[in-house]
């Protein structure tokens, strides 16, 4: 599960900044070779190296998408900006049920890794925000509350 966050982080982290992402290939050639294999209409490709892992940011029909790969060209995670209205049904019922006193600020990012599929979403009412870690099942956990 530490894992898990651990890439959930920096998945979150480099879609936040890929704007920000320096010019020129970071990459080694058996990880742009799986990636072009991968996304083969991905447009605008950046690539940022952290630690053991490469991560691109690119464009996928009109979308902005970032993929994560190790060192051996496997594609480990990928992210990417939805509307609300794109969340799957069950996520959406549990936000009504469970968060009707809140709203949903910004877009959702949708991150999968390792087989599953999470969405992280923030909601606020006038006492407090809450970023929410939803998986594909309805069910949430809290990963940050701030007081308003």
């Amino acid at each position: 599960m530490k894992k898990l966050m651990t890439i959930l982080t920096a998945i979150v982290l480099l879609f936040s900044a890929s704007a920000f992402a320096a010019a020129g290939d970071k990459v080694t050639a058996r990880v742009k070779v799986a990636f072009e294999k991968d996304f083969q209409k991905a447009q605008n490709v950046s690539w940022e190296k952290t630690g053991d892992f490469y991560f691109a940011s690119f464009l996928m029909n009109d979308l902005s998408v970032n993929a994560a790969y190790n060192e051996t060209g496997e594609l480990v995670g990928t992210s990417r900006k939805i509307a609300t209205s794109q969340l799957p049904l069950t996520i959406s019922l549990a936000l009504s049920k469970k968060y009707s006193g809140c709203t949903i600020h910004g877009d959702v990012t949708e991150i999968s890794f390792d087989g599953e599929t999470h969405y992280l979403v923030t909601v606020a009412n006038t006492k407090q925000s809450l970023e929410l870690n939803f998986r594909t099942n309805g069910e949430a956990s809290v990963d940050k509350k701030i007081k308003n």
